[in-house]
Protein backbone atom coordinates (compact mmCIF):
# COMPACT_ATOMS: atom_id res chain seq x y z
CA UNK A 1 0.00 0.00 0.00
CA UNK A 2 3.02 2.52 0.76
CA UNK A 3 4.18 1.40 -2.31
CA UNK A 4 0.87 2.96 -4.12
CA UNK A 5 1.01 6.18 -1.73
CA UNK A 6 4.48 6.90 -3.53
CA UNK A 7 3.25 6.27 -7.11
CA UNK A 8 0.33 8.57 -6.60
CA UNK A 9 2.47 11.38 -5.35
CA UNK A 10 4.64 11.25 -8.28
CA UNK A 11 2.44 11.14 -10.84
CA UNK A 12 0.77 14.84 -8.76
CA UNK A 13 4.01 16.32 -8.32
CA UNK A 14 4.53 17.75 -12.11
CA UNK A 15 1.08 18.45 -12.46
CA UNK A 16 0.83 20.48 -9.47
CA UNK A 17 4.28 21.42 -11.43
CA UNK A 18 2.47 22.75 -14.29
CA UNK A 19 -0.89 24.49 -12.62
CA UNK A 20 1.59 26.85 -10.99
CA UNK A 21 3.28 27.76 -13.52
CA UNK A 22 -0.15 28.52 -15.55
CA UNK A 23 -0.83 30.17 -12.45
CA UNK A 24 1.85 32.36 -12.51
CA UNK A 25 1.34 32.86 -15.88
CA UNK A 26 -2.02 33.91 -15.84
CA UNK A 27 -1.21 36.27 -13.39
CA UNK A 28 1.38 37.83 -15.18
CA UNK A 29 -0.94 38.56 -18.09
CA UNK A 30 -3.11 40.10 -15.72
CA UNK A 31 -1.07 42.90 -15.18
CA UNK A 32 -2.12 45.80 -14.98
CA UNK A 33 -0.34 49.44 -16.13
CA UNK A 34 -0.28 51.77 -13.56
CA UNK A 35 2.29 54.37 -15.15
CA UNK A 36 3.26 54.62 -18.53
CA UNK A 37 6.01 57.05 -19.63
CA UNK A 38 9.05 58.31 -22.00
CA UNK A 39 12.39 59.29 -21.06
CA UNK A 40 16.16 60.19 -22.71
CA UNK A 41 19.60 59.58 -22.08
CA UNK A 42 22.21 61.39 -22.94
CA UNK A 43 25.42 59.05 -21.67
CA UNK A 44 25.28 55.56 -20.89
CA UNK A 45 23.43 54.81 -17.32
CA UNK A 46 23.65 51.51 -15.59
CA UNK A 47 20.06 50.01 -14.03
CA UNK A 48 21.01 47.41 -12.05
CA UNK A 49 23.02 45.11 -14.07
CA UNK A 50 21.92 46.16 -17.67
CA UNK A 51 23.41 49.19 -19.15
CA UNK A 52 21.07 51.74 -21.04
CA UNK A 53 22.68 52.91 -23.54
CA UNK A 54 22.34 56.86 -24.95
CA UNK A 55 18.55 57.12 -26.50
CA UNK A 56 14.62 56.76 -26.11
CA UNK A 57 13.45 54.59 -23.32
CA UNK A 58 9.04 53.99 -22.26
CA UNK A 59 8.76 53.04 -18.56
CA UNK A 60 6.21 51.11 -17.91
CA UNK A 61 5.24 50.50 -14.02
CA UNK A 62 2.88 47.03 -14.06
CA UNK A 63 1.00 45.97 -11.09
CA UNK A 64 -0.39 42.06 -10.78
CA UNK A 65 -1.83 40.71 -7.51
CA UNK A 66 1.41 39.53 -6.12
CA UNK A 67 3.73 42.02 -7.39
CA UNK A 68 5.09 45.60 -9.04
CA UNK A 69 7.49 45.52 -11.93
CA UNK A 70 9.51 48.01 -13.77
CA UNK A 71 9.80 47.64 -17.14
CA UNK A 72 12.49 49.85 -19.97
CA UNK A 73 11.84 49.01 -23.24
CA UNK A 74 13.45 50.87 -26.21
CA UNK A 75 11.09 53.66 -27.97
CA UNK A 76 11.22 52.56 -31.06
CA UNK A 77 11.49 49.13 -31.13
CA UNK A 78 9.27 48.06 -28.17
CA UNK A 79 12.18 45.64 -27.40
CA UNK A 80 12.17 44.86 -23.31
CA UNK A 81 15.57 46.04 -22.48
CA UNK A 82 15.44 46.36 -18.59
CA UNK A 83 12.83 44.40 -16.07
CA UNK A 84 13.13 44.48 -12.48
CA UNK A 85 10.83 44.54 -9.43
CA UNK A 86 9.67 47.81 -8.20
CA UNK A 87 9.57 48.07 -4.18
CA UNK A 88 6.47 48.03 -2.64
CA UNK A 89 8.45 49.76 0.49
CA UNK A 90 8.81 53.00 -1.59
CA UNK A 91 5.63 52.82 -3.28
CA UNK A 92 4.02 55.76 -1.18
CA UNK A 93 3.17 59.94 -1.08
CA UNK A 94 3.11 61.91 -3.84
CA UNK A 95 5.41 63.74 -6.35
CA UNK A 96 5.09 66.68 -8.91
CA UNK A 97 7.30 65.77 -11.06
CA UNK A 98 8.11 61.86 -12.72
CA UNK A 99 11.98 61.43 -12.88
CA UNK A 100 15.07 59.01 -12.58
CA UNK A 101 17.82 60.40 -10.27
CA UNK A 102 21.30 59.35 -11.92
CA UNK A 103 24.35 59.16 -9.31
CA UNK A 104 27.62 60.33 -11.29
CA UNK A 105 30.78 58.65 -9.63
CA UNK A 106 34.01 59.35 -12.70
CA UNK A 107 32.52 58.51 -15.60
CA UNK A 108 29.69 55.95 -14.58
CA UNK A 109 26.45 56.50 -14.21
CA UNK A 110 23.74 54.98 -12.88
CA UNK A 111 20.17 55.03 -11.36
CA UNK A 112 19.43 55.70 -7.83
CA UNK A 113 15.63 55.74 -7.71
CA UNK A 114 12.72 56.31 -9.91
CA UNK A 115 9.75 58.68 -8.44
CA UNK A 116 6.50 58.72 -10.13
CA UNK A 117 3.51 61.33 -10.54
CA UNK A 118 0.67 60.22 -7.79
CA UNK A 119 3.01 57.12 -6.44
CA UNK A 120 6.20 58.62 -5.09
CA UNK A 121 9.66 56.50 -5.36
CA UNK A 122 9.17 52.79 -6.90
CA UNK A 123 12.28 51.91 -7.03
CA UNK A 124 15.49 52.85 -4.79
CA UNK A 125 19.38 51.85 -4.96
CA UNK A 126 20.89 53.49 -1.44
CA UNK A 127 24.13 53.45 -3.60
CA UNK A 128 24.34 51.94 -7.33
CA UNK A 129 28.24 52.42 -6.59
CA UNK A 130 29.27 50.28 -3.41
CA UNK A 131 26.97 48.45 -0.49
CA UNK A 132 28.22 51.76 1.74
CA UNK A 133 26.56 54.88 2.26
CA UNK A 134 27.37 57.63 -0.61
CA UNK A 135 29.88 60.40 0.59
CA UNK A 136 28.81 63.69 0.43
CA UNK A 137 30.75 64.40 -2.47
CA UNK A 138 29.25 61.72 -4.61
CA UNK A 139 25.51 62.97 -3.39
CA UNK A 140 26.23 66.62 -4.93
CA UNK A 141 26.90 64.64 -7.92
CA UNK A 142 23.22 63.64 -9.49
CA UNK A 143 21.33 64.40 -12.56
CA UNK A 144 17.53 64.38 -12.48
CA UNK A 145 16.28 62.81 -15.61
CA UNK A 146 12.72 63.70 -16.25
CA UNK A 147 9.90 61.24 -17.16
CA UNK A 148 7.22 62.42 -19.46
CA UNK A 149 3.53 60.98 -18.78
CA UNK A 150 2.51 58.85 -22.14
CA UNK A 151 -0.70 60.17 -23.19
CA UNK A 152 -3.19 57.47 -23.04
Amino acid sequence: MKANQKGCSAIWKPFLGVLLAVCFLAAAAHAESVFTGTFTLTHSVRWDTVVLGPGHYSLTLDRSAQMQTIIIRDAATGKVIARTFAKPDYIAGDSDNSELLITVHGEQRAVSYVRLVGLGKVYQKAHPFAAGEPTVQEARNTQAIPVEVAGK
